[in-house]
């Protein structure tokens, strides 16, 4: 009885990991465990520097890569997606939080869980409305542009941070790099050596062997010169700062706070921050789903990632988690790792939980250029040339959609590149739906849809949507037809492909019935089957056209 209930489709909906559950034998044991703790190490030093990225503490970084990870694994759709601390988040959180508080104070760390708990609301709400489908839509000329920005953004934010220098992160990129321009006199040599080894070791080892991890071999180069340097100069000369404190906990239980204290002075810019957030932690976590579903054939509920990547920041909230979301970087190397679950991401985030328990001393000591060298080679991992390229030899829509979006974001801010964003891939969208595909059938193709007693007119064959969007294009075709053949004619729409028809369109169409009726001419209405038969009888197309110029290609 207890089998039955569990194979009960309510309950596969509540327990998503109940579907992959049945493939964990031996082999699948043995392949996600090897890549799960391979995907952990690989984390430490890009959960501690994207902590970093968002003002919080390095400690909340390694929260954000355990807990969250585990929920989405267990309560998200796709096997091979991981999630964790994502850039673009970063970078929003500390744009959002920047005018109430400065980063890694009580303040600040407090507004960041009140802020994953209210994008988590947000997710949570898209998902159980179900309106999760509507992340397929957004054009992935918006996303690469703003992954694409958000690089940029890091890697001009952190060139301070790699010569030791102190630099507002609250400026303007333009002004946060003109700042670090104006203070070069003021850098630390030792510093800038200790980040500028981080950096070219971490790009030597990405360009000449690329299966090596990359991001710990510059930490280890970089932490390692940086102690020769204290060694041989003394720590009071080099002066090279580091991470420092590092207060962990097994179980970091924390909660949102709206009281009036540390909420009312905030609320504009957590609720608006919160939005950005959800929105485009769900854009990412779709866009990277999908890819992976590419890669290894599964079919994927977007609700479902939905709700998955809701309920991780719900939980995350509560233990002292900033926002995360799918991420790029996990994911790819999951699923090159061979993994097939989710178990993979969920020995992830306990192998990481395991690494930090006996490296908490070594992190206390990693320099603060050495981060801000991961941080640019993160960046420049956003940044692909290639697929710029791409989109900027394309004519068309997406090379100014792109344009556009980039200089809003670099110069407006991530929050005004995402609400673009969002407006020009709605725009695209309503724009190619508006636009019904419509061609002129001419020989054999023509003929099938002719009476047998006719021997000639026009038949415009008609795919997509017809609806009051598109129905402009629609009469300027129909319209030429008619002043060509003067309405005399006749007409065939073959409408099979057809996606959906409103009242709108049907009585459009019904108009241009009787306009050729009157003129000596003809209407000839081609459907696939009977399902549009209410609409074009409520519409009065049926009694325009007549029952003998309705033809349906299939019965049913």
């Amino acid at each position: 009885m207890a089998v039955n209930l569990l194979k009960h489709p309510a309950i596969g909906k509540l327990f998503p990991f109940l579907a992959w559950k049945g493939m964990l034998d031996a082999t699948t044991l043995r392949i996600d465990i090897l890549a799960g703790i391979t995907a952990g190490l690989l984390s430490l030093p890009q959960a501690i520097a994207l902590a970093v990225l968002a003002g919080m503490p390095p400690e909340y970084g390694l929260y954000t890569s355990i807990f969250p990870v585990i929920v989405a694994a267990l309560f998200g759709s796709s096997w091979h997606a991981m999630s964790g601390p994502n850039t673009a988040l970063c970078i929003l959180i500390s744009f959002s939080l920047a005018p109430y508080a400065s980063q890694q104070t009580p303040d600040w760390v407090q507004y960041a869980i009140t802020l994953t708990f209210l994008a988590a609301l947000i997710q949570l709400t898209f998902g159980l409305l179900r309106l999760g489908v509507i992340f397929n839509y957004f054009s992935h000329t918006v996303m690469v542009a703003l992954v694409t920005c958000v690089g940029i953004i890091i890697i001009l934010q952190q060139i301070g941070n790699l010569g030791g220098l102190i630099v507002n992160n609250g400026l303007p990129i333009e002004d946060a790099f003109l700042q670090a321009i104006y203070n070069f006199h003021f850098v630390n040599p030792y510093a800038l050596a200790v980040g500028v080894s981080t950096l070219v070791t971490g790009m030597l080892i990405k360009h000449y062997r690329k299966n090596w991890p990359h991001l710990i071999i510059s930490v280890v180069v970089g932490t390692l010169l940086a102690l020769l340097l204290d060694l041989l100069f003394g720590s009071a000369n080099t002066r090279i700062d580091k991470l420092g404190t590092l207060s962990l906990s097994a179980f970091p239980f924390s909660a949102p706070d709206f009281s009036v204290q540390h909420f009312s002075e905030a609320r504009e810019g957590l609720l608006s921050g919160a939005f950005l957030v959800a929105f485009l932690g769900l854009m990412q976590s779709a866009v990277i789903a999908r890819a992976m579903a590419v890669r290894s054939g599964q079919a994927i509920n977007i609700n479902q990632e939905v709700i998955g990547q809701g309920l991780s920041n719900l939980a995350g909230s509560f233990l002292s988690c900033f926002p995360s979301c799918g991420s790029f970087n996990r994911s790819a190397s999951n699923i090159e790792s061979g993994a097939r679950t989710p178990l993979s991401a969920i020995v992830s985030a306990f192998a990481l939980a395991a690494l930090v328990v006996f490296a908490a001393p070594l992190v206390r000591q990693l320099p603060v250029a050495v981060m801000a060298g991961v941080l640019i080679l993160v960046g420049m991992g956003l940044v692909k040339p290639s697929d710029i390229m791409h989109i900027l030899r394309v004519r068309g829509d997406s090379r100014v959609v792109f344009v556009l979006t980039s200089l809003t974001t670099l110069f407006g801010g991530l929050d005004q590149g995402v609400f673009l964003g969002i407006a020009l891939s709605i725009i695209i969208y309503l724009r190619a739906t508006s636009k019904p595909e419509i061609e002129i059938l001419v020989g054999d193709d023509a003929r099938q849809y002719l009476p047998a007693e006719v021997e000639s007119g026009t038949v415009l064959q008609i795919s997509g949507s017809l609806f009051f969007g598109s129905l402009p294009a629609l009469e300027r075709v129909i319209g030429d037809v008619g002043k060509q053949d003067h309405f005399r004619e006749i007409l065939v729409l073959s409408g099979e492909h057809i996606e959906h028809l409103d009242a709108t369109t049907a009585e459009f169409l019904a108009r241009e019935a009787a306009r050729r009726k009157n003129k000596g001419g003809r209407m000839i209405l081609w459907l696939r089957n009977h399902n549009l038969d209410n609409l074009i009888l409520e519409s009065g197309l049926r009694t325009a056209l007549g029952d003998e110029n309705i033809f349906y290609s299939k019965a049913g």
